[in-house]
């Protein structure tokens, strides 16, 4: 029997399955529905990082800026005294490192979660499915951006101990539905990965009035209100569970769908509907796009976050025609004939979102090389956010899947 005759099988059959999975995609309405400790939430132990993407080929030797996050972690959680106790606990493996995704958690960038980190729950209405990611600490020096800034600890210090506590309150009495959110987001001019300004305000509108009759911290009002991308770890994780609810834990095994696409820095992977547990990788190529300060002199790092699973379900990249102006900043960057991308490689439009042309199903059978809109850090481990990019890695990863 010829490869092209077992590829147009299995082409034929992935597309009855996908109709499946795609339609239990469609009954899934995320929630987020409580704030909680890695502790409690995953039952996580003492002197276990998690972080974003496949798991490192050697987790002692990590990419800088995840390297650099764990060493503030580190200082943080009382395990070292000094970066060089820190890193010495990981290079000599006495910090675990491990996948976040193995837990379903979502790390966006170089970002990483001890047991005592504060992360947002994130509940399909409909199913059981869960899913978990950092609660955001607001604007400023953040961990995600994979640095050694001192100014991390204090922001995450806050993070745990004030505004986790206050926001568990809320929102556990009155879980938010995100799909509104979203929606508000994408009318504004948001594209759900890059921007996410319009879904924040969309946000603040229902929790700043809630945290008034709670009588909150007023350091939480200002800090949700110069936050334009708090939204967007809800979001990473509302999109985990979109694709993976669909999945149905491997229940369709002829689907072709991506329900994850991550970094760690060092590899870039992807996991599909068929096999929602098994990695795909390859080796990350780097995304480019313009820096935030144009003699920036240092390299963007190969792709490191969870979030292309924004991407994969149908948002960033795919939705770079709801956001006009962030198109506008990366053209020079995009591929040709981007807006007929999502076309061809996304399935069918999503019904909550269809009159935004709003399409969902990334198939790894589409013959076309998949995008992701993703933020660039320094690969140096010190510099931090250099600005937006665009990633775009090539038929390998997507040929691989078709032989799996």
């Amino acid at each position: 029997m010829s490869q092209t005759f077992i590829y147009a099988d299995r082409k034929a059959k992935a597309s009855e399955a996908n109709n499946k999975v795609l339609s239990r995609l469609f009954m899934v309405e995320p929630v987020w529905t409580n704030v909680c400790f890695a502790r409690d939430a995953i039952g996580l132990g003492s002197h276990i990082l998690l972080h974003a993407g496949p798991p490192f080929a050697d987790p002692t030797k990590p990419s800088l800026p995840i390297l650099s996050s764990c060493v503030l972690v580190c200082l943080q959680e009382g395990w070292a005294n000094t970066e060089e106790q820190a890193e010495e606990l990981i290079r000599s493996g006495q910090i675990s490192l491990q996948s976040a995704l193995q837990f379903n958690v979502l790390m966006p960038l170089a970002g990483v979660a001890s047991c005592h980190s504060a992360l947002v729950e994130i509940s399909d209405l409909n199913s059981s499915t869960k899913a978990w990611s950092l609660l955001s600490s607001g604007a400023g020096p953040q961990i995600r951006f994979g640095t050694r800034d001192p100014k991390v600890i204090e922001r995450l210090k806050w993070r745990d101990s004030v505004l986790a506590p206050q926001l568990q309150v809320l929102v556990s009495k009155h879980p938010i539905p995100l799909l509104p959110l979203a929606r508000a987001g994408l009318s504004g001019g948001d594209d759900l990965h890059a921007s996410t300004m319009q879904a924040q305000l969309a946000l603040n509108k229902i929790l700043l009035p809630g945290l008034a009759s709670e009588q909150a911290d007023p350091e939480i009002y200002r800090m949700l209100e110069s936050s334009p991308l708090f939204f967007l770890t809800l979001w990473i994780a509302a999109c985990h569970v979109m694709l993976h609810t669909a999945a149905a834990n491997g229940l369709y095994s002829e689907s072709s769908l991506v329900i994850s696409l991550a970094g760690n820095g060092q590899e870039l992977g992807i996991k599909t509907s068929a096999s929602p547990d098994t990695w795909i990788t390859i080796r990350a190529p780097a995304p480019a796009g313009p820096f935030m300060k144009p003699d920036q002199t240092v390299s963007a790092s190969p792709v490191i976050g969870d979030s292309g699973v924004i991407d994969a379900a149908g948002f960033g990249a795919q939705a770079l025609h709801c956001a006009p102006q962030i198109s506008e900043a990366l053209n020079n960057w995009l591929p040709d004939h981007w807006q007929d991308i999502k076309e061809i490689l996304m399935l069918e439009k999503h019904p909550y979102f269809s009159d935004l042309n709003i399409r969902t199903g990334m198939d790894f059978f589409s013959d076309i090389d998949p995008i992701a809109a993703i933020a660039m850090i320094g690969i140096d481990g010190v510099t931090g956010l250099l600005g937006r990019g665009i990633v775009q890695p090539g038929p390998e990863l997507f040929n691989q899947a078709t032989k799996t």
